[in-house]
Parts: C-alpha cells; sequence; structure tokens
C-alpha cells in the first residue's frame, strides 16, 4: 500500500481568480467494496451497512480533513460521521469529529487504485463482510478494498495549484495546456468519465488525455488515472506511479514525477453555463473590447460564448 494525503468533498461554482489562491476542497463520494455495492447510512436509526447498489442520496459521502496530519474523516448525508470503537464496531451515529471518526488512507498497488481506510483509533482496516462493516483486519485484504468514486458534475473546468491557470485544449486540439487566466468557453471543458474504478479525462473534441500527454480518440489503458486527495486538492497518478502536472513552458498536460507537489495537485470547479446568442439575422451577439452589445456576422468565438 502507498500512502496519500486523501481529503475532502464537494466542488465550488465559478473561480476565484488566477492570482488567488483557492482554499482545498471537500469532496463527495461514494465507496465500493469488492461485492460491487456501496457504503450506505441508512435514513432510519443511522443504521451503516454496504449494501448499496447505486450511487443515490444515501450512498454519498463527505471526505474531509480531520486535522493535519492527512487524516480523514466521512461524514453521511445525515450530517453523521462514521465512527470505529474500541472494539471494532461500525456506527455513524456521532455529530462531531471525536476520535474514532478519524482514518488514514492507503491506496494499494495492485493497479486498481483502490483505497484502504485504516483507524487511527484502532489501528485497524474497515471492511465489509456481506453488507456488515467491520474495523478487524490488520492487513487489507479484498473485503477491506474500496474504490472512490467521484460524485461531482461530469463537466468540469481544471485549475491547477501549481501554475494558478486553468486547463484548455491546445490550438491545434493535440494537447492540453494549463495557459487559460479564465475558464472560458468549450476548451476549457472537460469531463471525468469512471472508468473500472479510475478516472479519464475528456476533451471537448472528443478525446482522452495519455500519460505522455498526448489525445487518444480511443480509451486504452494508458487514458485511465487513479484519484488521489492531498490537502483538499485533486492528484491523478498514472498506473507507473507518475502524476500528471503542467510540464515545460507551454504547460503540457502529462506525467513525469512520482511526488505531489503543487505543481501535481488540482482544483475542480463547476463550469459555468454558457452560450451563443444569434439574432433573427444570423449574427451573434458579441460583447466587443469596449463592452458595448453589437451583433456580429462572424461565427461563434469566445467573445460571443
Amino acid at each position: 500500500m502507498s500512502d496519500t494525503n486523501g481529503y475532502t468533498n464537494g466542488m465550488t461554482n465559478g473561480h476565484n481568480g488566477c492570482n488567488s489562491e483557492p482554499v482545498g476542497q471537500h469532496w463527495t463520494v461514494g465507496l465500493l467494496n469488492s461485492q460491487c455495492r456501496y457504503l450506505t447510512a441508512e435514513s432510519f436509526g443511522f443504521k451503516v451497512n454496504a449494501n448499496g447498489v447505486g450511487l443515490k442520496k444515501k450512498q454519498l459521502w463527505t471526505l474531509e480533513p480531520y486535522g493535519d496530519d492527512d487524516s480523514v474523516c466521512l461524514r453521511s448525508h445525515l450530517d453523521r460521521y462514521l465512527s470505529v470503537d474500541h472494539f471494532g464496531n461500525v456506527t455513524c451515529e456521532s455529530e462531531e469529529k471525536l476520535e474514532g471518526v478519524k482514518f488514514f488512507v492507503a491506496v494499494a498497488n495492485d493497479g486498481t487504485g483502490r483505497w484502504a481506510l485504516r483507524n487511527a483509533m484502532r489501528g485497524y482496516f474497515l471492511g465489509a463482510a456481506n453488507d456488515k462493516l467491520l474495523c478487524s483486519a490488520k492487513v487489507p485484504g479484498p473485503a477491506e478494498l474500496w474504490t472512490v468514486h467521484l460524485a461531482a458534475r461530469p463537466q468540469v473546468n481544471i485549475r491547477s495549484v501549481g501554475r494558478r491557470r486553468y486547463a484548455r485544449l491546445s490550438t491545434d486540439h493535440e494537447a492540453i495546456h494549463v495557459d487559460a487566466n479564465t475558464p472560458w468557453g468549450e476548451d476549457t471543458l472537460f469531463t471525468l468519465e469512471f472508468h473500472e474504478g479510475k478516472y479519464a479525462i475528456h476533451t471537448c473534441n472528443d478525446k482522452y488525455l495519455k500519460f505522455d500527454g498526448s489525445l487518444s480518440e480511443t480509451l486504452v489503458p494508458e487514458c485511465l488515472f487513479t484519484l488521489e486527495f492531498h490537502s483538499g486538492y485533486l492528484a491523478l497518478r498514472d498506473n507507473l506511479g507518475r502524476y500528471v502536472a503542467p510540464l515545460g513552458s507551454r504547460a503540457v498536460l502529462k506525467t513525469r514525477s512520482q511526488t505531489v507537489t503543487k505543481d501535481e495537485l488540482f482544483f475542480l470547479e463547476d463550469s459555468v453555463p454558457q452560450a451563443a446568442f444569434v439574432a433573427f439575422n444570423g449574427k451573434y451577439v458579441s460583447v466587443k473590447q469596449d463592452l458595448s452589445t453589437v451583433c456580429s456576422p462572424w461565427s461563434g468565438r469566445k467573445m460571443e460564448v
């Protein structure tokens, strides 16, 4: 297993501007066990089990930081925290971040990208026997490995923490560059596609990012990345253990380093609704540099979107 600083839940709306440092996010996730069942918080009696067959409200969990020591906790849709007592019993009744809610995350080295959650107080790993939750394994086996399913809008804007710029499809449509000041236009929209426990970055021209920075017309293994969460930010790791980062003077998105710095961290934002308006004469409504609104004979471009 390899350690990760995995944290937090949810998405943010809009953007903070390229000169401001975004705060770490909270992330809404679903946790899928080896039996293809989701960790579930029942609405009645604060019961918790692993029998969810789909990612619905009861299967949504907020991944939050516990403190400054790379630990996390899981909050249910009822605002109660998943907790383990000294005997290994798993409950979801606590409204406070008590000692038993603290977990450390390790990522499996088997190439699946699955997580193991070790309870800090007890020192054992969270697992599921049938639909019952247990925390009694000293070493994680298949029952203690969880696939992380990010519950977010599929189309997002991707902002680099290190570069303080947004990702965009390059002008020649052959790579992704992280050099946009604002996330505007379809070339800054990306879809995170969930495939076999991993994620692919899908561009607006119907291609997938490969680990070498090129774009593939088909989804191949080189396009799949494991999710990691570090201090509230997102990191993407390929099957060779290298992390996605903007590299070089052109800030091309590809993998290189096996360690995580600010360059390997990203901030996801919900895409802002954008549209083009066409007048009855077929011309586009356009905001020119003097901020006056006119009808332009040109086809839709960024200033018309």
